[in-house]
């Protein structure tokens, strides 16, 4: 879940990361250059939203394992931690 959330923050910012490389590339100075670059910002703001979303929607639908694997729990095993894991339902 943390994976998610940590991708999903990160394409939320990417488009902010290029907006401030592009801003800072150009020299900007008068008064209607810096309310253009407010309204920039909405659609910059606009595009993390959605490219945040996009990789929901591909974490939910491509992430994970098969619907009808079940869940094995962590177990001790000859002396060793054997880790949780999804294993393909018996019968199958």
């Amino acid at each position: 879940m943390i994976r998610t959330v940590f991708y999903s923050a990160v394409l939320f910012l990417l488009p902010f990361v290029f907006y401030f490389l592009w801003l800072g590339s150009e020299r900007r100075k008068s008064e209607e250059e810096i309310a253009a670059s407010k309204r920039h910002l909405f659609f910059v703001t606009l595009a993390g939203i959605a490219l945040a979303a996009a990789g929901f929607i591909y974490f939910t639908e491509f992430g994970g394992a098969d619907p009808d694997a079940v869940w094995v729990p962590p177990v001790y095993k000859d002396g060793q931690l054997v880790p949780g894991h999804f294993a393909p339902r018996e019968g199958k």
